[in-house]
């Protein structure tokens, strides 16, 4: 088996310490790693370095060189343009085919946490045994609250163990829900949170895309035919739609299934996922540098470079410090976040970007 990371993402609800320039994926965010190094060293010693690719735009490539400095340069793959997962996979799918033969291919986020390790291997295990009987398979995560920020799978008909694994069709792909909605998913029990990490063999996915993503795979046919030219790829691939792979696939396909698992997951969406990957005192207050709290609770304070922080008669407030920015925002806003880059676009004011 072999190994995609994402590493392209912008991480824009992490503004104002991911930029442009140095997105989540590179920041030491959830620990002393940062995010990309955390997900290929999960991947030991399950998956050997040489079976390890990254996918990123040309601005990342020398940021996932210094990150990653035991890998070759022929395993970091180039994205010419940002065009969403299902370019993304296609892409790399259509690399490692001209590698490989038919191998199977997981295909993972850069900016995940997950901190049961052991199950995860064990997963990976299990997936890779569906994908070789053709399945597509995503894992599912075990719901420990009505989120209304993920997507959602529904249990289908079983399929049996896989490496001790309980493995279900997917019956059916639910976007974000509201909050009722997710409520009511939970009481069932029977759905899960879509985690966007996927195993498949080259050939299934290859397959799929010609399936349900015609123009998408003329275009990897075409990129395949002047991979060395990469004015040719580029114009290729700046004509390709945005589409996501669970739109473009995953919701279409009679041949995707999942494996329900926990794995301690986090998919780090916004500053608030920092309450459940970080140590957090008495008071509700996590932080990644020294401070003082007085009469204060449930707020986070990130400084970029070792500040004392002070928080006195503050509730419910997230404040990063950088040395060019300061954000304070509610707690249960931390998904706007994305509008402050929004905005700053709109201004044109790129230095912040």
């Amino acid at each position: 088996m072999k190994a995609v990371i994402m590493a392209g993402g912008q991480g824009t609800r992490f503004w104002p310490i991911s930029r442009e320039e140095r997105p989540k994926q590179f920041l030491e965010i959830a620990g002393p790693k940062t995010m990309l190094q955390e997900t290929v060293a999960r991947l030991e010693p399950l998956l050997n370095t040489e079976d390890v690719f990254v996918v990123c735009g040309e601005r990342y490539v020398h940021k996932v060189r210094t990150q990653l400095n035991e890998m070759n340069e022929d395993q970091i793959i180039v994205e010419p343009l940002a065009r969403n997962t299902a370019p993304c996979v296609g892409l790399a799918a259509s690399y490692l085919k001209r590698r490989f033969t038919n191998e199977v291919m997981a295909v993972l986020p850069s900016d995940h946490v997950i901190q049961d390790v052991d199950e995860f291997h064990q997963v990976l295990e299990a997936a890779e045994e569906l994908a070789r009987e053709g399945w597509l398979v995503t894992f599912g995560i075990q719901p420990s609250y009505p989120a209304s920020g993920y997507g959602y799978l529904m249990k289908g008909e079983s399929l049996g163990e896989f490496r001790g694994c309980p493995a279900h069709r997917v019956a059916r792909f639910t976007e974000k829900p509201d909050t009722a909605q997710a409520e009511h998913f939970v009481k069932q029990g029977c759905y899960y949170w879509n985690s966007g990490m996927f195993v498949w063999s080259i050939d299934s996915i290859l397959a799929e895309i010609e399936a349900y993503l015609p123009a998408l795979s003329q275009s990897l046919t075409e990129i395949d035919r002047s991979w060395e030219n990469s004015d040719r790829t580029r114009k290729i691939f700046s004509q390709l739609e945005s589409t996501s792979i669970d739109y473009g696939v995953m919701e279409k396909s009679e041949k995707v299934a999942m494996l329900s698992c926990r794995l301690g997951w986090n998919d780090v969406g916004n500053w608030k996922a920092l309450e459940n990957i970080r140590a957090t005192d008495s008071e509700g207050v996590t932080s990644n540098t020294t401070y003082l709290n007085i009469d204060s609770r449930d707020c986070i304070f990130y400084a970029s470079q070792g500040k004392l922080g002070a928080l006195v008669g503050v509730e419910n407030l997230v404040v990063v410090e950088t040395p060019d920015a300061l954000l304070v925002c509610a707690l249960d806003r931390t998904e706007d976040v994305k509008k402050v880059v929004e905005l700053l676009k709109e201004k044109a004011w790129k230095k912040y970007l």
